[in-house]
C-alpha cells in the first residue's frame, strides 16, 4: 500500500510540474528537480543542486512542483 500511494504523489508531481520551465534549466537544477519528482528526497535533491533547502523550495514553487511527504 505505501508503494502505491508513493506512486501517486510521484505522478502528482509529474503532471503539475512546469517541464518546459525544467527543461529551461541549467542541467544540475533541472537534475535535481528531476530526482525529487521521483522520489520526493527533497533534502537529497537541494544538495544535488548545490542549493540550500529553502532556495531549492522556492526553484520548486517555480517550476509548480508541489511539496509532497
Amino acid at each position: 500500500m505505501e508503494a502505491e500511494i508513493e506512486e501517486e504523489l510521484r505522478r502528482i508531481r509529474r503532471e503539475r510540474a512546469d517541464w518546459e520551465f525544467i527543461n529551461s534549466l541549467p542541467p544540475r537544477l533541472r537534475i535535481a528537480l528531476m530526482y525529487y519528482i521521483e522520489t520526493g528526497d527533497i533534502r537529497k535533491a537541494s544538495k544535488l543542486a548545490e542549493m540550500p533547502l529553502e532556495d531549492f523550495r522556492e526553484l520548486m514553487r517555480k517550476a509548480k512542483i508541489p511539496l509532497t511527504a
